[in-house]
């Protein structure tokens, strides 16, 4: 990027100080200074250095080759590079300040500081060289210093910033699939200009500057702030040659060059506070997209994540089964139903002792070994929870207490018949079961079937015993 913005601004020296001293003055013309401010306005500051330096080479070269010669070359270098770092500490600071939340502080302070403070100290400095150094006279080098470089620098400041900002981070420069839109509408102004400078009804500068309020409003950024560049060059470039509407009662070459400039940057006043108050907007509705698409996809996992963390209330982690919790609301659900129900407390016999003895991940491995045949011993509308360590609850649904029983008998004789394989060997554990018939009390039928649980264990463990 450096190479190639030193070579532009190159161009623009040799434009300035081959072709644009009409009067054998400063150069009336100078854009080279808004394309170096624009580039140190997008690349880090580390850089600034080098891009000064080879712009400043170039700045020497041309002044000393084609304009007021070496003894005012090296002066006038220094006055242009400290305009253009002027122009980008500005632009920069200001950004930093007040991007985005207040545009017109941004765009009337660089319009002041570009089109009046800047320029017409740089102004001042340059005509005192030429005057002193060559003898120029100061009034005239002083306005074509002036006007040159403050039209220069507010119609190509903000186009090339952008500009340059965009490649360095990788962009489209005209954004995504807008590069047809964006010719025509650049093809348009520039035909618009030429239709309207090839005659002379002043009526018609209406149109340029309506045509570029349109594109600030609704064409990209960088497309809007190319209008004021198409409409500098043409009218410039017409009205020099004495054609157009602002050549008409101008006779002297420096005025028709002014009054080309002038109306070039009135269009970009006009343009300016346009474009980056759009530009905001643009962000802000940028930013509420992707808010409103975050929230959407929040909303629509919002059912899914209910119903994670539901599960995940009344799950025992260890097992998979429901939890103590789950256990006691369902309990109540079947007490208050119509349909019969019977409750039975496990126990796995001795289970301490199995984590004593071999550690408790053999201990996990068992618990989750009785769960897996629990599930599949019960049938699907049966309901089991781990309500402590080893205690674990079973509600059997639309059974009498004898078919219930027969039902843990089943799930102790084959818990009983399979051994856990553990890195241990296997681990034979039995159970102990108390049998209870749900009744409007789930308290009371809870105590009965913990009393027959625990009348099991007083029996010698490995039964089942029922509270009928």
């Amino acid at each position: 990027m450096i190479l190639t913005v030193s070579l532009v601004y190159l161009a623009g020296v040799v434009l300035a100080c081959g072709y644009m001293r009409l009067d054998g003055s400063v150069a009336m013309i100078w854009v080279s200074s808004g394309v170096l401010a624009g580039a140190l306005v997008a690349v880090d500051r580390s850089r600034w250095p080098a891009l000064l330096a080879l712009c400043g080479a170039c700045n020497i070269a041309g002044t000393g080759f084609l304009g007021l010669g070496w003894a005012v070359a090296l002066p006038l270098m220094a006055i242009n590079l400290a305009e253009a770092v002027a122009g980008a500490t500005l632009l920069r600071r200001l950004v930093d300040r007040y991007w985005p939340r207040a545009t017109m502080e941004i765009v009337s302070a660089m319009l002041l500081g570009t089109m009046l403070f800047i320029p017409v100290i740089s102004a001042l400095c340059a005509a005192g060289v030429a005057w002193g150094l060559v003898g120029l006279p100061f009034a005239p080098s002083f306005v074509n210093w002036w006007i040159g470089h403050a039209v220069g620098m507010i119609v190509v400041l903000p186009f090339a910033a952008v500009l340059m900002m965009r490649l360095a981070d990788g962009q489209a420069p005209f954004g995504e699939h807008r590069h047809l839109l964006s010719v025509l509408m650049v093809a348009t102004m520039l035909l618009l200009c030429i239709g309207v400078f090839s005659q002379f009804n002043r009526w018609t500068l209406a149109a340029p500057l309506t045509f570029a309020l349109f594109c600030a409003v609704w064409a990209d950024a960088l497309v809007a702030l190319t209008m004021p560049i198409i409409v500098v060059a043409v009218a410039t470039a017409f009205t020099i040659r004495g054609i157009g509407p602002l050549s008409t009662g101008l006779g002297d070459m420096a005025d028709r060059v002014h009054a080309g400039l002038l109306y070039g940057g009135m269009v970009s006043l006009g343009t300016l506070p346009i474009v980056t108050e759009q530009a905001r907007r643009r962000r802000e509705l940028a930013q509420l997209s992707l808010s409103e698409a975050h929230y959407r996809a929040m909303s629509e996992r919002a059912d899914d994540l209910i119903d994670e963390l539901r599960r995940a209330a009344f799950t025992d982690p260890l097992t998979g089964l429901a939890n103590r919790r789950l256990f006691f609301e369902t309990l109540r659900e079947r007490a208050t139903g119509t349909e019969r129900a019977c409750l039975a407390m496990v126990d796995i016999d001795h289970f301490k002792q199995v984590n004593d003895r071999y550690g408790h991940a053999v201990g996990d491995a068992v618990l989750c070994h009785f769960a897996d045949l629990a599930r599949s011993t019960l049938r699907s509308r049966d309901f089991i929870a781990r309500i402590g360590g080893e205690e674990f609850a079973i509600i059997i649904q639309d059974t009498t207490i004898e078919q219930a029983c027969q039902v843990c008998q089943r799930l102790l004789d084959r818990l009983a018949a399979s051994p856990v394989d553990t890195a241990a060997g296997p681990v034979s554990i039995t159970l102990s079961s108390g049998v209870a018939a749900v009744g409007p009390d789930c308290d009371a039928s809870l105590a009965a079937a913990d009393e027959a649980l625990y009348q099991a264990k007083r029996d010698g463990r490995s039964r089942l015993v029922s509270a009928a």
